[in-house]
């Protein structure tokens, strides 16, 4: 009997390798994708530019931490499917009776509808409020490296 459930436990972890495998495959290959065809996004950042972020060594500006943040969570969200679905649920973990990241503006700035103005789609159907300190915006895309797989300040590095 003690060996059923270990075999089941091995037969459910190689499940969950192969499919971090092919999360980690089509990571890759959106990568080459990117990095093999120019885009207007991909252009160095200047030393005066305040605002910006790298992914895997691509460096990419932005206009301010709002623009930053949004785009970021776009790329993750173009890389994997699953990606705001499980944000949703992880950045719940700091604590506010408001979601950051919920399905419509409204649940975003429930009651407040002077901040709707201050909500982004990054994903279809998908809404990040973007009325925070550059510091809370930090702490939302060090949640949203570690749901996706990566490490923040080496795979993701952000000036914002």
């Amino acid at each position: 009997m003690r060996t059923i459930d270990i075999s089941d436990a091995v037969r459910s972890m190689r499940v969950h390798v192969a499919e971090l495998t092919q999360k980690l495959r089509r990571m890759e290959r959106a990568l080459e994708h990117q990095q093999s065809r120019p885009t207007q996004k991909a252009v160095c950042l200047a030393l005066e530019t305040e605002f910006g972020y790298e992914l895997w060594g691509q460096r990419f500006t932005a206009r301010n931490g709002n623009d930053a943040l949004v785009s970021i969570l776009r790329h993750f969200a173009e890389l994997a499917p699953e990606f705001p679905e499980q944000y949703s649920r992880a950045v719940k973990t700091l604590g506010r009776k408001r979601p950051y990241v919920a399905r419509t503006v409204e649940a975003v700035y429930p009651g407040k509808p002077g901040l709707w103005k201050f909500t982004e789609v990054f994903a279809p159907g998908w809404y990040v409020g973007t009325n925070e300190s550059n510091d809370k915006k930090l702490d939302l895309l060090r949640i949203a490296c570690q749901t996706i797989g990566l490490r923040f300040g080496k795979d993701l590095k952000v000036r914002i």
